[in-house]
């Protein structure tokens, strides 16, 4: 069977459990002698090295860097921007789009799946293409915004609409787990039944199971933000760790904006932790696989209760390595653990803390549940046998589509709530008024760094500026070049520490440099243009790290949040 999958997410270059599952997907397809093709925006050497073998990769250039080679106008790529993120995300959709098209000219296609989020997938359903179009559902955008206490206003409920959208008009529907069906089905109706598929896991890298050694480490493994009980784990630590006094706690994974007031995660857990306990909890940042494998190796057992969660590949990476978790009830974890592991009711702090009290405590106990979940991701997520699951439910949507087709997209749209109309105008509106040449909106990514720039610039009128980060903002923040450069202001390179830019130090044909690098010339004083942060995901992280260069005396700006444009501190 040959199959398309579209993913704007990649491990290692643009982060989020989809892409984690695509790479898996792909890769235990092609081991069953199928042909999936996996379309993706460009890749950085490192992580195109770890294509699997027997997939092909088709990578399309985003907008900032079609806009820097000529194939995109300057005005059309900030029109979309004027649009907002949800616009963004579309264009980024329609570039995976046209290049899926014209792959499946030169061999048709019999497939194609991609995930909700995002919307990757919507334009394929928009358009009369002949290809059956699976959606998978993982956790929508308008799930998330809800676990962090966020209203579905705006952008966020036009990017809630496209997600839908993509539900609504697809051919197929499957999910990893019940759980996230069921959530989904809370916000929006589902228009058909939902196959459950268990995502693939391979766990060819972790060797035989070895006993979890008694004074092990606990683990959390992901991203720090409040939708997976993060906030609940610093609380139960208050209670645990002074009754064990050889325990540690481990986080490891990247901090987000996510606490309350759109603050640091990271910072929130810190500021909850007894000082006396403080010491014993740390915070390892984000790691390669090879470090994480060898963390789990190292480590008792692993702490995971997401309020909301479909099914946790860093569960089934506990498990790889024989090791438990502590996972949240009535969550796609629970699905995913079985017996394998505690599930416990998350409302409050306690019964997490119970838990971890009981592994700590009960030796028997917590061996006999590795031994467990040792087996449960070898059966569960099998390779060949997930694959085989897949391509039979991929079959019947093929028959299914080739007998009847598709019902007209009009009397598939008008399921829909009426309510995401308003969000969809007003993005319209933004766009149309940035073609008719009525000036940029302000709202953008674009619009705010102008607006920092017209602060910063010199006696000339003219500002010089680094960016803090090469990640996907960064990539997005770009594709509006024109909207500074029209004044005549300058972005002239970035600080990034990522290994990768060792060897090639550009991004997006900007020199990139590390912040060691940028302090050392500060202190020779070969600095002095003012740096923004240009992340959304890592704002608080940046910050602290750019306090060298703030004592020297460099500007440093936020870009992130919005109503933040002046310089802090």
């Amino acid at each position: 069977m040959r199959i398309a999958l579209l993913s704007l997410q990649w491990p290692g270059a643009r982060m989020g459990g989809i892409g984690a599952y695509g790479l898996q997907a792909v890769a235990a397809l092609a081991k069953a002698g199928h042909q999936p093709h996996l379309f993706t925006l460009s890749l950085p050497n490192d992580c195109r090295d770890h294509t699997p073998p027997g997939v092909v990769v088709h990578e399309v250039e985003d907008l900032a860097a079609g806009q820097r080679g000529g194939q995109l106008h300057a005005a059309s790529v900030s029109a979309l921007a004027a649009g907002g993120e949800a616009m963004y995300r579309l264009g980024l959709a329609w570039r995976l789009t046209q290049q899926v098209l014209k792959t499946h000219r030169q061999t048709p296609f019999d497939i194609a799946e991609a995930a909700e989020v995002d919307a990757s997938g919507l334009p394929l359903l928009l358009e009369n293409t002949g290809i059956p179009v699976v959606t998978q559902m993982h956790l929508c955008s308008g799930l998330a915004y809800q676990a962090h206490g966020q209203e579905l206003i705006g952008q966020r409920r036009l990017i809630a609409a496209m997600e839908f959208a993509a539900i609504h008009l697809a051919d197929g529907l499957c999910a990893a787990t019940r759980s996230v069906a069921q959530r989904t089905a809370q916000l929006l109706p589902l228009p058909g039944a939902v196959r459950v598929l268990p995502y693939s896991f391979d766990c060819s890298e972790y060797g035989p199971w070895t006993a979890p050694p008694a004074d092990g480490p606990m683990l959390f493994i992901g991203r720090i933000e409040y939708r997976k009980g993060v906030d609940k784990i610093a609380l139960a630590l208050n209670e645990v760790l002074p009754r064990h006094p050889h325990a540690v706690f481990r986080f490891i994974g990247p901090d987000t904006p996510s606490a309350p007031g759109g603050g640091s995660a990271v910072a929130a857990i810190k500021s909850m932790l007894d000082r006396s306990i403080a010491g014993r909890v740390e915070f390892a940042g984000e790691l390669p696989p090879h470090a994480v494998r060898q963390q789990l190796a190292e480590a008792s057992f692993s702490v995971m209760p997401s309020v909301y969660e479909n099914f946790s590949l860093a569960i089934c990476e506990s498990f790889a390595a024989g090791r438990t978790a502590i996972v949240s009830r009535h969550s796609g974890s629970e699905e995913v653990a079985h017996s394998a592991a505690p599930a416990v009711a998350i409302d409050t702090h306690e019964p997490l803390a119970r838990a971890m009290h009981r592994l700590l405590g009960d030796r028997d106990e917590l061996l006999d549940l590795s031994r467990q979940a040792y087996k449960r991701v070898r059966r569960l997520c099998d390779p060949l046998a997930t694959a085989q699951r897949r391509v039979e439910f991929y079959g019947r949507v093929i028959e299914r589509f080739a007998l009847a087709g598709r019902a007209s997209l009009e009397d598939r749209l008008a399921k829909l709530p009426r309510q995401y109309l308003t969000p969809l105008l007003q993005a319209i509106s933004g766009m149309s008024a940035s073609l008719a040449g009525a000036g940029c909106a302000l709202d953008t990514p674009g619009g705010r760094l102008l607006q920092i720039m017209q602060t910063c610039a010199g006696p000339e009128g003219v500002a010089k500026i680094w960016l803090y980060g090469a990640g996907k903002h960064t990539a997005r923040l770009l594709s509006e070049r024109h909207v500074w450069e029209s004044h005549r202001h300058r972005v002239v390179g970035i600080i990034d520490d990522h290994p990768r830019f060792a060897e090639q130090p550009f991004y997006l044909d900007l020199p990139v440099c590390s912040l060691a690098a940028a302090v050392a010339r500060r202190a020779a004083g070969a600095w002095a243009e003012p740096v923004v942060l240009s992340t959304d995901t890592y704002t608080e992280q940046f910050w602290a790290n750019t306090a060298p260069l703030r004592a020297a005396g460099v500007a440093v700006y936020r870009l992130y949040p919005p109503p933040q444009l002046a310089r802090a501190g």
